[in-house]
């Protein structure tokens, strides 16, 4: 109940004033299993920390694959407006992850990304 008031509360603010004002990254991933993976971090070094331990738990798990789709301004109210628009492909029981839609993929293709080295 916590985690959907507190995403709302995001939510709302973020459609008053505008994802970019918030700060941090989002990110989105496909991971080697063919789902995304959406998420935030709220500075490049843990955002390029957090891929690389992404990458590697993946790739163990999945074999290779992994790529990064997107890296949006916002950090988690960008975060809790992309849960909310994707809600329909979320996969249940599976955190943050969704399946890799038509509605994604078309978000991606119009999307502004952030140009970060995360090597």
């Amino acid at each position: 109940m916590f985690y959907s008031v507190q995403t709302a509360q995001l939510r709302k603010s973020a459609e008053y004033l505008g994802t970019e004002t918030f700060p941090g990254y989002c990110y989105v991933v496909l991971l080697p299993d063919e789902t995304v993976k959406i998420g935030y971090s709220n500075t490049s070094e843990t955002l390029q920390q957090r891929m690389k331990r992404l990458k590697r738990e993946s790739e163990k798990d999945h074999g290779p694959g992994f790529e990064v789709l997107a890296v949006l301004p916002g950090g988690c109210a960008m975060e809790a407006v992309l849960h909310h628009r994707f809600y329909k492909s979320r996969i249940m029981g599976r955190g943050e992850r969704f399946e890799f839609s038509d509605e994604i993929q078309d978000f991606l293709a119009a999307a502004p990304r952030l140009s970060l080295d995360l090597s």
